[in-house]
């Protein structure tokens, strides 16, 4: 890709230096047969394919990308759901959230690149000189759509209206302005609905776009059309939408009801601890749907056993267990040594959970929904077993005595042997309670790693759509079409499976299905763009996030600033910065 990049620039350059040569330049010119250019690089199938597989990559770094956890603020940092727990953090302090944020410009820059590539793939496919099959070229185009789609997807409901592109970009533009919100929209609507018509419905390759993921898409983006353009026939068109995966028209697909995968038969647990279970070895992942995950729709493949398979910047783990888990396994006061042990993990709480998700959010989930159980949140931390030549040895009889001093100031010497809980009071400092014990997300992280490492032998796959989330969808469509039954119908599916006690249609409305979503899809949904696409990112942050957040967010928030940058280099036209930033 840089090959054809710098090509293309090369050539551009050429163009404006020497647009005035004639004859006396012949000498300059030359058949481009020995470097790749745009023009020669997508001929066949695969190298389309190459081109496309880019895109994946580029998605794939909104999921995993470098060890920070500034890079996870799409998950929904400082909302109702997480933060970063430090005061003076991005995301915790919503006053930190500026236009010249380095975070913002990235994720800006990516999509955009994602538009350009995908944009370039598309025109290269009504070239003569193609060697593509229609069919094959029907397959090119759809993903590129889809890819485009997304892109867009993200930065409108991130930053609202922002230039549409719908051809390579070769010459320089120094006036590009913004369209609406609605107008973005519809050109992802219309993406979409390309990609969903022309993907195949089912793929032997595991993560390659299929019909269902882009229908799912549809549907979410037919309700943000039908919020922004107050349209409400769109609501309607999003139910058809998500039916069409819900009710197996475009693929088999169910939610996963009885334990499945490589560790199923590891008693205590349950089927959506299962769905979490990163790959076991290169040919096999819970997550994938071609292992008989019929609840997968498009997962971002990891693989740990190829070159490049962790991604650009990591090399030899992924960072979710390391993001959200928080760092027990450094308690030495209360028996654990360093280095971290292979069952409890490196996490290093880059973000934890809100009090709203630990204390608030199950209150009328019920006594047995299996998401809030100890085997998927783990809420009591125990002495570990000592170790001894190197190795736990588990029963040892030992006793753990540290000196704790109480909230009130007492000083209290704490005892206990392994497997004794570490009660609460006697976590009496900051660091204690932000970063070395809160609710630990099992869905986050693994009990085992390669080669017993857990600094570096952790690689998890992540759902980008699961079935789950279709239901919650066309749930959100009908409430919006004024279907509580029916959007209550399809909530229950997902609260059925979990065990969680029903929801009544008369409870319906958007906050419990913003609820929902965190019980069942945390960690996994960007839910950021949920909150932003919605216009409640300020509200749900000021009733349920942080403390600090709660009191720094600002209904500005609800759209998120256009980088600076931006705006410089739209010096020929009023390039407009989001209100109040």
């Amino acid at each position: 890709m840089k090959k054809i990049l710098y090509g293309s620039s090369l050539a551009l350059a050429l163009s404006l230096i020497c647009g005035g040569c004639k004859k006396d330049d012949e000498f300059l010119k030359e058949t481009p047969s020995d470097f790749l250019t745009t023009g020669n690089a997508y001929i066949n199938f695969a190298q389309f394919k190459t081109g496309l597989n880019d895109l994946y990559r580029l998605v794939r770094l909104n999921y995993n990308n470098r060890d920070s956890g500034d890079d996870f603020f799409h998950f929904g940092s400082g909302t109702d759901n997480i933060f970063p727990p430090f005061d003076n953090n991005n995301f915790t302090d919503w006053n930190l959230v500026n236009p010249v944020l380095g975070e913002l410009r990235d994720v800006y820059a990516r999509h955009y690149t994602m538009i350009y590539n995908a944009n370039t793939i598309l025109a290269q496919t009504e070239n003569p000189a193609v060697t593509l099959t229609p069919a094959q070229k029907l397959i090119v185009q759809a993903e590129a759509r889809f890819f485009r789609a997304y892109a867009y997807r993200y930065l409108s409901y991130l930053f609202g209206g922002v230039p549409i592109l719908d051809k390579p970009v070769t010459t320089p533009n120094l006036a590009y302005t913004r369209p609406s919100r609605a107008q973005v929209y519809d050109f992802c609507v219309k993406d979409f609905q390309f990609a969903a018509e022309n993907l195949p419905q089912t793929t032997s390759e595991a993560g390659r776009l299929v019909k269902a993921a882009a229908y799912h898409h549809l549907a979410e983006m037919l309700i943000a059309l039908g919020d922004e353009s107050k349209s409400p026939d769109n609501y309607t068109k999003a139910i058809d939408a998500a039916s069409k995966v819900i009710d197996k028209q475009v693929g088999d697909y169910s939610l996963m009801t009885q334990r499945f995968g490589w560790r199923k038969d590891i008693p205590g647990k349950n089927v959506f601890w299962d769905m979490f279970q990163m790959r076991s070895t290169a040919s096999y992942s819970n997550y994938n749907y071609q292992n008989g995950n019929k609840e997968a729709i498009w997962v971002m493949q990891v693989d740990k056993f190829l070159t490049g398979g962790l991604g650009v910047n990591l090399t030899t783990r992924t960072d979710q267990e390391r993001a959200f888990w928080p760092s027990f396994w450094a308690l030495e006061k209360f028996g654990y040594s360093q280095p971290a042990r292979d069952w409890t993990g490196r996490g290093i709480s880059l973000v934890r959970p809100t009090n709203y998700f630990t204390y608030y959010l199950w209150n009328n989930s019920g006594p047995n929904d299996m998401r809030n159980s100890e085997v998927n949140i783990q809420r009591t931390f125990y002495a570990p077993p000592p170790i001894i030549n190197g190795k736990e040895v588990p029963g040892y009889d030992t006793t753990y005595t540290t000196q704790v001093t109480l909230f009130d100031g007492t000083p209290f010497t704490v005892k206990l042997k392994p497997g004794d809980p570490i009660k609460k009071e006697w976590l009496t400092t900051r660091q204690d309670t932000m970063e070395r014990v809160f609710p630990r997300v099992m869905k986050m992280g693994s009990d085992w790693h390669y080669a017993g490492d857990p600094s570096n032998g952790f690689a998890q796959e992540s759902y980008a759509i699961r079935l789950a989330e279709t239901y919650l969808v066309r749930a959100e469509a009908y409430m919006k079409a004024g279907d509580n039954v029916k959007a209550a119908a399809d909530i229950n599916a997902v609260r059925g499976r979990a065990g969680a006690t029903p929801a009544d249609p008369g409870e319906i409305n958007i906050d419990y299905i913003l609820d929902e979503r965190i019980r069942e899809l945390f960690g996994e949904e960007l839910h950021t763009l949920t909150l932003t696409r919605l216009g409640l990112l300020y509200e749900r942050t000021k009733k349920y996030g942080y403390v600090v957040s709660q009191q720094t967010v600002q209904p500005r928030n609800n759209l998120f600033p256009i980088p600076q940058s931006v705006i410089d280099a739209n010096s020929q036209a009023e390039f407009a910065q989001n209100p109040g930033y």
